[in-house]
């Protein structure tokens, strides 16, 4: 008999990002909440039976825009097809100069993380990273939706993110995850005999 908890497996992670803005914000308030020139990042990921759910926030707790990320894979072509869309929230303040940007930069952030999700789910499953795994009759694929809230910083001046920053973000979403999925499926072989 194995007892398993109907509790998702939860994991948090706080990551310092670099502050993309200029170096001079050693006189206002962000400055407390900014260790040498960096940003701390609350990473929390929660991995429910149906749903994937990741919360990254600079913002004191703070959830953010609300999206989320079904992946569709079709046998029939070979294909995999992400659909992102905003559930709540832009993440962009009225009157922001560059809010569409800022839109576009939080759903290719949740297609980047989801994308590396796929290949992960592959490389565990055993197949090739451009092999579709398939699903069942309706339509319930092996990669559950990612739901995804983004509290990000408004950068100073609309400065966009950098590369360096949008990719550590992204890296450890994606590595906070690998572990949980390592802890939840480390019971799948819990009370199973071996062939002696």
């Amino acid at each position: 008999l194995v007892l398993t908890s109907s509790l998702p497996t939860s994991l948090v992670r706080t990551i310092q990002l670099p502050a993309d803005d200029d170096n001079d914000n050693t006189n206002n308030d962000d400055a407390a909440n900014q260790t040498n020139n960096t940003i701390p990042t609350t990473i929390i990921l929660q991995l429910f039976s149906d749903r994937i759910f990741l919360s990254i926030t600079q913002l004191n707790g703070k959830m953010g825009s609300l999206l989320v990320c079904n992946v569709e894979e079709s046998i029939i072509d070979n294909s995999t097809t992400y659909n992102v869309s905003t559930v709540l929230g832009t993440g962009v303040a009225r009157g922001s100069s560059n809010a569409e940007h800022q839109v576009a930069l939080r759903e290719v952030c949740v297609r980047r993380m989801v994308e590396r999700i796929v290949k992960f789910t592959r490389k565990m499953a055993g197949v090739g990273e451009g092999t579709i795994l398939g699903g069942a009759e309706d339509g319930v694929g092996p990669i559950p939706p990612l739901v995804v809230g983004l509290g990000l910083k408004p950068s100073k001046g609309g400065k966009r993110m950098s590369v360096e920053s949008f990719n550590a973000m992204v890296d450890a979403a994606v590595e906070l995850y690998e572990e949980g999925w390592r802890i939840c499926h480390a019971g799948a072989l819990v009370g199973m005999e071996g062939p002696d």
